[in-house]
């Protein structure tokens, strides 16, 4: 990677005729970076797909010296510490300025200027303290597996400063750290980073942006020019693999009798050739299918992609735990396909057994109109094992014809839902842990089970959900656990 000072050096040459990039003396730009989508064979595309802060660049300004404004020009847009004219920051401050002719502190860089448009540029400059701000792009116009390269200017603000490193996440995980920007006496050093990653089955993503160190006292740093550019491969390769049931436990998938799991997540990851996953970049993720396989293509080459199976999906079989390996490496050549990267779940020996059984509860013994009954779901732990920790839920579809009602059963608890188990060792608690739903499909997830019953008897309760936390237990006799409540015969 050549460094490059703009003092004396003719820019035509290195960045071809008709470059924007300023000239000038108080400091050095190095556009090049060893990740960027043409160091990896690609050709970056010409559109910018980020909106947010005037499509990254944080605006302009006229070219006068010293400009910065007193208001936010971007509120509610950055996170953590406080929002101030460039000139008037302090520890904990943040703000945006162009044509930084005078430092704003003896111990900042002199005639600083945007390392793209020069004096009427604007560029993001950040004193941590206590909290760093944090800077939220929302991007939304993403196509589906198209690689795309992000990339941003960064520089350590102050000649012998105390150093500090920028972090950029995509979708809550850091995909990219710049690592330490070191200070430098002579000139400030303006340097483009990057990365590649893949947009998997995403159209949308959120990439945040922020340093990782604080406290008073150096740590001083710009940002400026965050672009994201689809990157064309010449040679792209893929992963492929399947997600199934490990019916033998023989760790490997029997295509001809073992049945894929649909709906898990599989995450992709470039591991930077080293065993710590603090470094890792978060490239990628994508949905195993009905079959179970899942696929990541329109890949970059690279000796160093790890494939990593969500172990807890809430898409997985109750009391599926993982079997094989959840982490497997899938390096990629030019036009190549790292095949067969399997992901085996295991289902526990737990053998769950569940009946339903109606009472009435008028007091001549009939179930007739205006009075009560009483539906009682058991659960039986069949199997030597115990279920998967959090692992049991239960929907009960209620008949069109009855009306929940939400009065207690009475024999100790005030709750519509009664409960009662036989060494099944779970943890239960009414508020947490039933819910109910309206009339429609039958709810995938408990956090679909969010409606509330409305007066004593609601006819439009269709579903009494059922999740009871803990590891239901295995062995003899068979635990077991029972919930009952009211149904109203109109």
């Amino acid at each position: 990677m050549k460094h490059v000072s703009w003092a004396g050096v003719g820019l035509a040459a290195l960045l071809g005729s008709g470059s924007a990039f300023p000239t000038h003396a108080a400091q050095t730009v190095n556009p090049n970076f060893a990740t960027s989508c043409t160091a990896q064979g690609g050709m970056p595309g010409s559109i910018n797909v980020i909106t947010d802060f005037d499509n990254g660049t944080f605006g302009s300004e006229s070219g006068a010296p010293n400009q910065s404004p007193d208001t936010d020009p971007y509120p509610a847009t950055v996170t953590g510490g406080v929002y101030d004219n460039f000139y008037a920051i302090n520890h904990g401050d943040y703000s945006y300025v162009a044509n930084p002719v005078t430092p704003r502190n003896r111990f900042q860089h002199a005639e600083v200027t945007d390392p793209v448009y020069g004096a009427t540029g604007r560029f993001f400059a950040s004193d941590p303290n206590i909290d760093t701000p944090t800077m939220t792009f929302q991007i939304t116009n993403v196509v589906p597996f198209e690689n795309y390269e992000i990339s941003f200017w960064a520089a350590n603000s102050e000649p012998n400063g105390t150093p500090n490193r920028v972090n950029a996440v995509v979708d809550g995980i850091v995909s990219y750290s710049t690592g330490l920007l070191q200070p430098v006496p002579s000139a400030l050093p303006w340097q483009k980073y990057g990365f590649v990653f893949n947009a998997g089955n995403r159209t949308t993503i959120q990439l945040a942006m922020a340093s990782t160190e604080t406290g008073s006292g150096g740590r001083d740093f710009y940002i400026d020019n965050v672009e994201m550019r689809a990157c064309t491969l010449s040679q792209p390769g893929s992963i492929t693999g399947t997600i199934y049931i490990d019916d033998n436990s023989n760790d490997g998938f029997d295509s001809g009798t073992e049945a894929g799991l649909p709906d898990i997540d599989v995450q992709l990851f470039d591991t930077q050739g080293n065993a710590d996953p603090a470094d890792d970049i978060y490239i990628s993720v994508t949905t195993s299918d009905a079959s179970g396989q899942y696929a990541f293509t329109n890949l970059a080459p690279n000796p160093d992609y790890e494939v990593r199976v969500l172990t807890n999906d809430p898409d997985r079989p109750s009391g599926a735990t993982i079997g094989t390996a959840a982490n497997l490496s899938a390096p990629v050549t030019n036009g190549g396909t790292a095949s067969g990267r399997d992901f085996g779940f295991d289902l526990s020996d737990a053998l769950l057994q569940a009946e339903k059984t109606v009472r009435p509860l008028g007091t001549d013994g009939y179930a007739l109109p205006g009075t009560d009954v009483e539906y009682t779901i058991t659960v039986r732990n069949r199997g030597d094992g115990a279920a998967a920790t959090d692992s049991l839920f239960l929907v009960d579809t209620l008949p069109t014809e009855l009306a929940f009602n939400a009065q207690a059963l009475g024999g100790g608890t005030p709750d519509p839902v009664a409960f009662d188990q036989n060494g099944a060792a779970l943890d239960w608690d009414y508020t947490r842990d039933v819910g109910y739903a309206q009339a429609g499909p039958p709810p995938a997830n408990f956090s679909a089970c969010s409606y509330t019953p409305s007066g004593t008897v609601d006819a439009s309760v269709a579903y009494v959900c059922f999740a009871p936390d803990g590891a239901m237990a295995g062995g003899s006799p068979d635990p077991s656990f029972a919930v009952s409540f009211r149904m109203r015969i109109p």
